[in-house]
This record gives C-alpha cells, sequence and structure tokens, in this order.
C-alpha cells in the first residue's frame, strides 16, 4: 500500500505601502533606540499555607485563568520509569464527588477548559462561572479517585508506544542521546522500558500525590478579569485549607559534558537515512548574565531556516529536510542537540559522516568567526518580535512575574529585555558561544545502518564507536553473519512454513479485510484476488474512499482522492502483476528479480535470513525467520523527486486459512508514520468474477 503526500506551501507576503514624500532610498533610516517595555507588574500575596499568588488583571475580556504550577525539583523514577507519565493519564480523570462521565459533563456545561497532571494544573473560564469553574478545578486537584480502570487503560497506550520505538531513527537517537547526556541516575536520562512500565502500580501514583503535593511548593497564578480583593478571597476559598507539608528533595549528581568528544550508534538495519544529534549538558538558565546573547547565538547557529546549519546541510548540500540547533534552559542543567524541529536531525545515510564533518565545522566556526552585523540584526529583531507578541498575552505577563520569583531575576529584568539585545554586539555573541557550544565535547549520536558507524570512528577521541540498544544499554558491534544458504532455499523454506505449494496451489481467489490505523484515525482495506493475477486492493476512511487500484490483468486502474488514471504498461503495472497472491514470493524466482542473501540479522530478536530483491534499479530487503521460515519483516526503498522513502513493513500473528498461514497483523512505517492493520476477515476460492476487477 503506498503513501502519497501532498505538501501544500503558503507563502504570506506583506507588503507596505510607500510613503507620497520623495526619500533618499540610498540612505538606510536608522532605528530609534529600544525603549524600556511597560510591562504590568504582577500583584503577588501568599496565603497562610504557603501557596503564593500571582494576579494579573485583564479586563478586555471576561474571562479568567487559574495555572497552579508544583516547583518540585525532578524526582528520580528509577526501576519504575513510566509512572510519571502513568499518573498524568490517571490523575485528575475521576474524582471522589464525580465519575469521570460528571466530571466532563460538568466541565463541558460551563464550556471550562482545564486540567490537571503531575506538575499541577489550570482552569480558564467565563467568570460568571467563577465558583462552579474554581469547585471543579480543585475537586481534581484535591479529591482525586487512582482508578485501576484508567490505569490499566494508560498502561496499554504506553505499552503500544514503547512498541513502536522502533520505528523512527529520530526518536531513537532522542531516546539514546538523553540518556547519555543526563545519565539514568537523573531525571532527564531515565528511560521508560517494558520492563520499567510494567513495574509501576497503582499504589505508586498515590504515592507520589501524597508525597509532593502541597502549597508550600507551588505557585498560582491568577490572570484576567479579576481585581486583587477578588483573587484573594477566591484563592482563599478553595486553596487556603489545603495542608502544607514537608516535601523531600532528590539527591542526584548534576551531569558534565564528557572531557572528549565520543561516538554512539544504534543499529537500523536498511535504513536509508541516519538520525544525528551532537548533544551534551550545558549549565544554562535564564539566572546566566549572557543568557540572551546565547539565545541569539543559537538563532543564528540554528535556530531557524536561515541558521548556518539549515544553510550549510540543507541549502546547500541537500543532505536533510531540516536542521536545527536547540538550547535548552533546565533549572539544574540544560543542553545542547540538534533537531529536524520534530525528532533528531535526518540525513542521507550515504552522506551519515559528511554531515557530521559540517555539523562540527559549523560549531567550531560560529566560536572562532563573528557574526556579521546583519546576522546579528536580523536575529535580534526576530526575538524582539516575538518577545512583543507575546506581550499581547497576559498569561505570559504572569509567567514573566513568576520567572522572576523563581530565578530571583532583578524587578526590571523584561522591561529592560529589548535593551539587553539591542546592546548585544558580535563579540558577546563569539563570547557566547565559546562558553556554550562544545565541538570537542559532545555525544555523537546516530541512528542508521551499520554500514555506516565505521566512518563514524574518527570523530570520537578514542577512535572508537560504541554500540546501544534502542534502551540506551551498551552492546556488542552487531555483526552480519555469514549463512550457507540460497536465496531459492530462503524462498522454498517460506513457502513449505506457510503451508506447502500444493495448499497455494489450490487457492484460485480470495477477499481479504481488514482494520487500519493511522494517526490516530480508523479505516478499513480490502484485498482481492483471483488466478493468475487479477487484484484489487483498497483503502479509504470514515466511508470516504482514498485509494483503489484494481488490475484486470491487462489495465491497472487507479481511483481516489488523488484522482483517477488508467494504464496498461510501466513499472506500476510490472510491479502489480507479480505482487499479488497468497505468496508472491514464488514470483521472485520466475519473474527476473535478482535474489541475494546478504546475511543474518536480528529481527525484534530473532535471527533472520535477510534477503535483497532487486528488480529494474529497485529494491527491497526481506528478512524471513531462520527458525521458522516466516517472514517478519520488508524493508521497500522507493526513489522519488525528494529523494529515497522507505517504507518497513513487519508481519505477525501468522494464523492458518485454507491450509495456508497467512499475517493477521502488520504495521507500516513510512517517513515516522505508523499505519497497522490487523486483518478482520479472509474468504477464500468464493467464486470472484473477471469483472469484479474492472
Amino acid at each position: 500500500m503506498k503513501r502519497h503526500i501532498n505538501i501544500l506551501l503558503i507563502i504570506l507576503i506583506s507588503s507596505l505601502s510607500a510613503n507620497a514624500q520623495t526619500i533618499d532610498r540610498s540612505i538606510r533610516p536608522l532605528a530609534a533606540p529600544a525603549k524600556e517595555v511597560n510591562i504590568k507588574d504582577a500583584q503577588v500575596f501568599t496565603l497562610k499555607n504557603g501557596l503564593k499568588v500571582f494576579l494579573v488583571e485583564d479586563n478586555s475580556t471576561p474571562l479568567v485563568l487559574y495555572s497552579l504550577q508544583l516547583d518540585v525539583k525532578p524526582t528520580l523514577e528509577a526501576d519504575k520509569v513510566g509512572r510519571n507519565s502513568l499518573f498524568n493519564e490517571v490523575f485528575g480523570t475521576i474524582t471522589k464527588n464525580r465519575s469521570k462521565e460528571q466530571l466532563n459533563k460538568d466541565i463541558d456545561m460551563i464550556a471550562m477548559q482545564g486540567g490537571v497532571h503531575r506538575n499541577g494544573g489550570y482552569a480558564y473560564f467565563l467568570k460568571k462561572h467563577h465558583d462552579k469553574a474554581l469547585e471543579i478545578m480543585t475537586d481534581m486537584l484535591f479529591n482525586p479517585v487512582f482508578s485501576q480502570e484508567e490505569f490499566e487503560l494508560g498502561l496499554g497506550k504506553y505499552k503500544t508506544d514503547l512498541s513502536a520505538i522502533g520505528d523512527d531513527a529520530g526518536n531513537i537517537t532522542n531516546r539514546i542521546a538523553n540518556t547519555l547526556v543526563y545519565g539514568k541516575g537523573y531525571p532527564g536520562g531515565e528511560i521508560m522500558t517494558l520492563k520499567t512500565l510494567e513495574s509501576v502500580t497503582l499504589a505508586d501514583l498515590e504515592a507520589y500525590y501524597n508525597t509532593y503535593f502541597a502549597p508550600n511548593v507551588a505557585r498560582l497564578v491568577i490572570v484576567g478579569d479579576i481585581s486583587k480583593k477578588e483573587a484573594q478571597k477566591q484563592a482563599e476559598k478553595y486553596f487556603g485549607k489545603w495542608a502544607k507539608k514537608d516535601v523531600p528533595v532528590t539527591d542526584y549528581v548534576i551531569p558534565t559534558a564528557p572531557a572528549q568528544n565520543k561516538v554512539a550508534f544504534a543499529n537500523k538495519p536498511g535504513s536509508v537515512q541516519s538520525a544525528i544529534d551532537v548533544c551534551y549538558p550545558v549549565k544554562f538558565n535564564l539566572k546566566e548574565s549572557d543568557y540572551d546573547a546565547a539565545a541569539v547565538m543559537n538563532q543564528i547557529l540554528g535556530g531557524s531556516g536561515t541558521g548556518h546549519l539549515f544553510m550549510n546541510l540543507r541549502e546547500d548540500k541537500s543532505w536533510t529536510y531540516g536542521i536545527y540547533t536547540s538550547l535548552s534552559a533546565g533549572e539544574q542543567i540544560g543542553s545542547m542537540s540538534l533537531t529536524s524541529g520534530r525528532g533528531a536531525a535526518s540525513v542521507k545515510a550515504l552522506a551519515t559522516d559528511s554531515a557530521v564533518y559540517e555539523i562540527l565545522k559549523e560549531f567550531d566556526r560560529i566560536i572562532k568567526e563573528p557574526v556579521t552585523a546583519q546576522e546579528l540584526k536580523d536575529a535580534v529583531t526576530y526575538r524582539a518580535g516575538n518577545f512583543s507578541r507575546s506581550l499581547a498575552q497576559s498569561t505570559n505577563i504572569a509567567q514573566f512575574a513568576v520567572n522572576i520569583d523563581k530565578y530571583n531575576l532583578p524587578k526590571d529584568y523584561y522591561r529592560n529585555y529589548l535593551k539587553r539585545l539591542e546592546a548585544l554586539t558580535p563579540a558577546d555573541i563569539q563570547a557566547a558561544a565559546a562558553k556554550y557550544i562544545k565541538p570537542e565535547n559532545a555525544w555523537i549520536v546516530v541512528t542508521g545502518d551499520k554500514q555506516h558507524a565505521d566512518k563514524l570512528a574518527r570523530f570520537a577521541s578514542d577512535g572508537k564507536v560504541q554500540w546501544y540498544d534502542y534502551d540506551a544499554n551498551p552492546i556488542e558491534a552487531p555483526t552480519t553473519k555469514e549463512v550457507n544458504v540460497s536465496a531459492e532455499e530462503v524462498i522454498q523454506n517460506y513457502i513449505k512454513a506457510i503451508g506447502g505449494k500444493e495448499a497455494i496451489d489450490k487457492i484460485n481467489d480470495f477477499k481479504i479485510v481488514g482494520e487500519m490505523q493511522i494517526m490516530g484515525k480508523s479505516g478499513a482495506v480490502e484485498q482481492t484476488f483471483k488466478k493468475p493475477n487479477l487484484s484489487t486492493n483498497s483503502m479509504s476512511m470514515q466511508g470516504m474512499l482514498i485509494q483503489k487500484m484494481a488490475f484486470d490483468g491487462k489495465v491497472l486502474r487507479i481511483s481516489g482522492m488523488q484522482g483517477n488514471s488508467e494504464t496498461t504498461e510501466g513499472p506500476k503495472v510490472e510491479e502489480i502483476k507479480y505482487a499479488t497472491g497468497i505468496a508472491p514470493e514464488l514470483n521472485y524466482l520466475t519473474n527476473g528479480s535478482t535474489l541475494t542473501v546478504e546475511g543474518i540479522e536480528a529481527i525484534n530478536e530473532e535471527d533472520a535470513y535477510a534477503l535483497k530483491i532487486e528488480k529494474n534499479g529497485a529494491f527491497a530487503v526481506e528478512y524471513y525467520s531462520v527458525q521458522s521460515g516466516l517472514k517478519l519483516r520488508k524493508v521497500q526503498t522507493t526513489k522519488t523527486p525528494n529523494g529515497e522513502m522507505q517504507a518497513i513493513t513487519d508481519y505477525s500473528d501468522y494464523r492458518e486459512m485454507s491450509g495456508v498461514k497467512v499475517p493477521y497483523a502488520s504495521k507500516q512505517s513510512v517517513m515516522g508514520q505508523n499505519i497497522n492493520i490487523i486483518i478482520t476477515s479472509i474468504e477464500m476460492n468464493i467464486g470472484l468474477k473477471d469483472a469484479d476487477f474492472k
């Protein structure tokens, strides 16, 4: 099943009307000096139980926001990583006073937006519903019921997420990079696995709530159409009885950057892209005197589509769809890392080592070469614009006040923000780069096909590539085991495993119906076949046909959202002639394909023969279990106008039908998106007619 992706590019052009006066356009007008920003101060008061309240009055609309923020030092989950995620799934779904259904009904009744989570909660509502909204919010916060049913639902969700980790190289790289940057003994470096997730109990969630939810380690932000007198009254009424308690402070070692560069690699067999991160921990937050210079420096290096990295690897060399740097602040420790905007930065596999070289070169360049006056101006203008737009939101004003309190900043910190930006010089940017950019003290983490790993050894100070599994555990370098089996034997073993050629030959036609899940949405798939090579394949969602391909032995007809077409020759016709039936693998031996057994690879912890199939410039690698003979995976590589695209399909849950085993479950991953298909019915030898394939 092929996936067509349309990319809609919207370009917004703003034009300014020209001044009617005659202007000498050869002279650049001088910008007015930045002024102190007029920001309304938050009004701050503290309840007797230690809850600190920040109020920003905004009478422009009859709306009010209450936001509770716990200020608890991150805790370690240790052998129960997944506790925090499950807490968010269960907390606040049911209370002692409301069922899940009643709670949702009451929230909808007053059109309130809100919810609670591990770090607090919020409620946003019309002022006329003030008391009702706060009663609901505090009911969720102070009267939670930790339901086993909700716990099981959350557990199922995260088990599904864990099963898909290996589908996306970017996610794998992020997972390993976080552990290497922070270490498993620091909250940011802990990794959820099936084992740690299944060790979490409902009692663990209750214990977390009883230990860490307290007013004396929290801040309450109130924004909207409410006076200080009203805010004090409501805060006292709904939050004043919340009892303070001693909250333990977790003790752990703050991570540091490696003394020299290290290279980590995770193997993703057959991957046509490599996901790269160059990362390390760095002390960085609002307390740092050069915070603004560092943020502007990051903007120039890789903070946007005009950054040095993007212009080099994307615009100049076309190795990637997007690559950016992320200098992230953290209360204890921050980090530098790469991103594509979604996961780790992905590059063409053949350019893996070259891309790492260019990334480190750009890191080195911004340290050694002063940025240009224009680069500095553009970055300052961008950040100043974002800041100015943020002032339109009263919630941001309130958060400014929280930051000033949390980080002990000067009272005029945000008032003077634009002045600080304007005062920055290229020397300031270069100094920030020297402090925060570490091209020789980084983890270089890559996920891709192992054939590209050895070339990365030159970037490690010790000349070695360290190997990791998808759970960031160190492992031995994977090897491709030598085999003494032919491609024909692999195919024949598969045919025998699914029932044998005699049973296959008895199937004259069939109809398969299945359910599909993609991007959180459900759909339906259907496939029919009639000897010798008539077939249909269709996919629909919500009753709407997405695509249908019908081949009557001569004409291939395609219909659906991409339009209608008919063709009698070409690659698609040749492909569909041989790609249908219960066992199209038999066609590999007769249709002119070149078959090569490349060795034995581990697929989902099971040894499998890697069979490469090449024909007409296209290729795929299929993996057949050494033990059972069944097909476990297919990696199809297709050339597109945007480069090579890879589709990975895993097969499982083989069941016998009319003497032949069929995989009832398959999962396909294409460009980071997963398509899960479950077969719901199979009918064989039902007397399909040639006319059914028109």
